[in-house]
């Protein structure tokens, strides 16, 4: 569904501006609660992925997943020694979205070996944001290859693992 050009950033009808004011319905603040309270709830009902098979599509989380969600989300650093293809990266972007879009003034860096490596993890991020509602997102100030910056001070960055990649950065 095609939304208003005037509700945009910098000309991206996918994301919302800064400053614009939404009027909820009763039905969006109860869902708005629901999913600041239940990552899980928000992950499975309001954010999409880019599958290899079948595009864009909701993302319905498996039992593996549900249990990193839940470890993510409830300890400060996390540190997750599994094989490949486990769903670590995308699960971990899910989280992030959550984690940025309801609390403020939060920094996470997303740090790879490569540069590239770590922006491919924030366009997934990206990826989930553009296919909110409107009225679930923040703001947008910052919207770029490398970092993300919400109206709710909340800030997303992308880096090398280097010895300055985020020097002077609270994250």
């Amino acid at each position: 569904m095609a939304k208003p050009e005037q509700v945009s950033y910098h000309g991206n009808p996918n994301l919302k501006p800064l400053a614009y004011q939404h009027d909820f319905t009763k039905e969006e603040i109860a869902e708005y609660v629901k999913c600041q309270n239940d990552p899980k709830y928000f992950i499975e009902n309001y954010v999409k992925i880019v599958t290899l098979d079948q595009g864009l599509q909701p993302f319905k989380l498996f039992e593996c997943q549900k249990g990193k969600v839940d470890l993510i989300m409830n300890e400060r650093k996390v540190i997750l020694m599994e094989g490949r293809q486990q769903g670590k990266t995308v699960t971990a972007a899910a989280c992030i979205l959550h984690y940025t879009i309801f609390q403020e003034d939060k920094t996470v860096a997303i740090m790879a070996n490569k540069a590239s490596a770590a922006r491919e993890v924030l366009n997934r991020y990206q990826i989930m944001y553009e296919n909110l509602p409107l009225w679930m997102q923040q703001g947008v100030r910052v919207w770029n290859k490398g970092d993300v910056e919400l109206e709710n001070n909340s800030k997303v960055l992308s880096a090398a693992t280097t010895a300055s990649a985020i020097r002077g950065k609270s994250v």
